[in-house]
Parts: C-alpha cells; structure tokens; sequence
C-alpha cells in the first residue's frame, strides 16, 4: 500500500478536524484511482471503482475532485514528488562524479518504480491515455531527466560537441524499456535492467569500454548478470 493513504477513518460521528478528515479522504481517493489503473486501463476506471475502493461516498469525491481526470493528476503529482525526493537523496552528495550520479540515480528510480507496481503503472502506462494534462506532465518529467543527463557533456571531459538531442533521445529510449517491463507484468523485476541503462546512457559522453566496466559493476554489486 503506497505511504501517502492514511489509516482508515473510524465508522460513526467522530471528532476529528474536518481539515484532517478531507486530508484522509483525499488520500484514499488518490491510492484508490492508482489500484483501480493497475486493475484496469484508466479510459476504463470510473469513479465508482474509485470510491468504492476508498469507501468514501461519490458526493464526497466531488467534494475534492471536479472529475476523474483531476484526481487522476493529483495521484500523478503525488507519487512524482516522492519519486523526485528519493533520486534526489540518492544523488545529494557533492563528492559523486557525474558517472556516480548517474548510476545511483538509476537504481533509486528503478527500486522506487519496483516498490510502487499500482503508481509505476498509473505514472508511465497509463498517462498515455489520460488527457494532455496528464501527457504534459510525464513529458515535463521527462525533459527534466533528459537535463540531467544532458549535464555530461560539460562535467565529462572532451564530450562538448555531444549533439544536446542524445540525452532525449538516450532517456526517451530508456522509458520504452521501462514501460514495456511494466506492461509485462514484470515491474517488481526493473532493478534488473539497470546495468543496461547505465551503459546506454553513459557511452555517449564516456569511452565504450569505460561505460562497460560500469556497468559490469554495477551489476555485480546487486548481484545480476548484464547484456551489454
């Protein structure tokens, strides 16, 4: 069960905050419409699936959300901000080559979207079919990645003419990977991956045989065997 859903509220009259309440509904609702997207595709979902896995009443739904596509995007922005907070923690340390970075960026993403199977498939499956909104956020996140790694061509020595494009185009490639193993039903098995998408990633602004190695490493540091 994702971190952001709250205890479930007691039956009856309580005396708690209304604040509190509309907080602990609000969230239910959220970790509701992901469950139901993991269960069905979202053009599919409807708010009768949602509220009745979060066992608030439809009025109350409308009370919070305007539609199922607001609430969709809440969920969305919920679980984007958590994934940004934990790359960035696995990333926070001024001493990490730009490779490192890199690397541990990688592993927390994947370990993230593994432990998250209902968000990871609502967040990179499902969008697709979820309005412009919804699309223009995962593309938002996207071009976000794509800075980052575009970041090599200065902090890696020599590689100042890397065409700007490669890291789309390298971080573009990487999502297809990503969303076909949750497709697959193999979401929980992403971590697996990574040694690959390191190397991808790391060859344009390093030697083949220096992002190689890397890659080997890493594999043989969480103890799985690359296809590079």
């Amino acid at each position: 069960m994702s971190e952001i859903t709250p205890s479930r509220l007691p039956s009856g009259r309580h005396n708690l905050p209304r604040e509190f309440v509309v907080t602990s509904q609000r969230d239910r609702l959220l970790d509701s419409m992901a469950q139901a997207c993991a269960e069905k595709r979202y053009a599919e979902v409807s708010v009768a699936d949602i509220v009745s896995r979060a066992r608030v009443s439809r009025s109350t739904f409308y009370e919070i959300f305007p539609d199922k596509e607001a609430c969709f995007l809440a969920a969305y922005d919920a679980i984007l901000g958590r994934f940004v907070t934990e790359v960035i923690k696995a990333c926070d340390d001024p001493d990490l080559s730009w490779p490192e970075m890199i690397e541990l960026g990688i592993e927390a993403s994947l370990r993230f979207l593994a432990a998250e199977p209902a968000f990871a498939r609502m967040c990179i499956v499902d969008m697709f079919s979820a309005g412009p909104a919804a699309l223009e956020r995962y593309l938002s996140a996207v071009r976000m990645i794509s800075s980052f790694v575009d970041s090599g061509r200065t902090m890696m020595p020599g590689r100042e003419n890397v065409p700007e494009s490669i890291a789309s185009m390298v971080v573009g490639g990487a999502a297809v990977v990503i969303r076909a193993e949750i497709v697959d039903e193999r979401t929980e098995m992403l971590p697996e991956v990574g040694p690959d998408l390191l190397y991808a990633i790391l060859v344009p602004y390093m030697d083949k045989e220096e992002a190689l190695e890397r890659s080997e490493r890493y594999a043989e540091r969480l103890g799985f065997v690359t296809s590079s």
